[in-house]
């Protein structure tokens, strides 16, 4: 947005109780042109933001509205969707008809077909005709396409660092679009803030664990996103 503009961008945040939305509030918090507006918790009573998440106090004077995410489209010119993968897909157009502007941060519109989405996420899309024409959300190398649209895929935390990384190397021809290794390690709130035992701090303090080796779900994200920036299949 322009420096010149003296309006702020309202904004509601949909699924305001996770770490993802705890990370994009912080965000939002410094910029000069936003204001957050609505923020949407299925929980009940309508907790204060600062209850929910206490690092934030003093930032927002808001609570958590349990409200329909087309009933907060409404009141805003853009929607972040924090909900996860396989619900979102039934709220996007919803919000979209409510004439918002919508980045999702779940993984429902980051591929572009219907059976990759059923194969690595274990179910059906209900907005699957959307899926080819959602911009991904990386302005190093899909910018021109995020400009203009209404909806916009957030990457992935995986695909994000391997693609910056991979994507230079492999148009440039410094290496084969074949046989791509990707060592990465996440810290464990990228599993979310649902109490799992293999994340709780007691287990895995000082630790390394490995999992979905050879099968994670950002890979075909991954193997989509340097195909279509480079130009080859890459796998």
């Amino acid at each position: 947005m322009s420096a010149a503009k003296s309006s702020k961008t309202t904004v509601a945040i949909v699924g305001a109780t996770g770490y993802t939305a705890l990370e994009l509030l912080k965000i939002l918090a410094r910029h000069p042109y936003v204001e957050v507006a609505v923020l949407t918790s299925r929980q009940e009573g309508e907790p204060p933001l600062n209850e929910v998440h206490p690092s934030l106090t003093g930032l927002f004077d808001l609570r958590c509205e349990n409200i329909a995410p087309r009933a907060a489209a409404e009141r805003a010119d853009c929607v972040f969707s924090c909900l996860p993968h396989g619900v979102t897909n039934r709220s996007i157009p919803e919000m979209l008809a409510a004439g918002a502007k919508v980045v999702d941060f779940s993984a429902d519109y980051r591929l572009d077909d219907a059976e990759t989405f059923t194969k690595w996420y274990g179910e059906e899309h209900a907005d699957a005709e959307r899926l080819a024409t959602t911009p991904y959300g990386l302005p190093e190398l899909f910018r021109e396409e995020i400009v203009p649209a209404t909806l916009v895929a957030n990457p992935g935390c995986y695909p994000t660092s391997a693609v910056l990384a991979l994507a230079p190397l492999l148009k440039s021809g410094l290496i084969e679009p074949h046989d791509v290794v990707i060592d990465s390690k996440s810290g464990v709130s990228g599993a979310g803030r649902t109490p799992k035992l293999m994340t709780h701090f007691p287990e895995c303090n000082e630790s390394v664990a490995a999992y979905s080796i050879g099968r994670h779900r950002h890979t075909p994200e991954i193997q989509q996103v340097l195909s279509r920036s480079c130009g080859t299949n890459v796998d």
